[in-house]
């Protein structure tokens, strides 16, 4: 199963952005916007495509935690006034989400998931873990027993 390698500052922001959701999600907003989400996340003046890697990266590491896939709050500003969040269309043709199985179809009961989950409750100390494993290279995890 070879993975494309993620950086340390990718991992360490799909951390942060599973962090930002979850406080987004506490505080009972349902969706939010890919700008909106890049000013949460200090890059304001980042595009939607360069939140991608980060958004990947988060429901990947979800996935990892038996998480709900909380990157798919992340949606179009244009969905989110029409009632109707959804992540922008090259997400859903992009791989972005064929990664963990969702499809456009699947994507609204997988964002009521991760609205309904006890992200208060929530164990989240794993997620450190997650942002150390970019810390270097992957044989580190092999260790050397010292």
């Amino acid at each position: 199963m070879s993975q494309k390698s993620i950086s340390p500052l990718t991992r360490a922001r799909a951390v942060e952005t599973i962090r930002l959701l979850a406080q987004a999600v506490q505080a009972g907003e349902t969706a939010v916007t890919y700008s909106d989400f890049a000013t949460r996340l200090g890059l304001s003046r980042v595009n939607p495509q360069g939140l991608a890697s980060y958004l990947k990266e988060a429901a990947a590491i979800c996935e990892r935690h038996g998480l709900p896939n909380i990157a798919t709050l992340v949606a179009t500003k244009a969905s989110i006034d029409a009632g109707a969040p959804m992540p922008s269309e090259g997400k859903l043709t992009d791989s972005f989400y064929e990664a963990t199985g969702l499809t456009a179809q699947t994507v609204p009961a997988e964002q009521a998931r991760a609205r309904a989950f006890d992200w208060a409750a929530a164990d989240l100390s794993g997620l450190e873990a997650e942002r150390d494993r970019g810390a270097g290279p992957d044989t580190a995890a092999a260790g050397d027993g010292g």
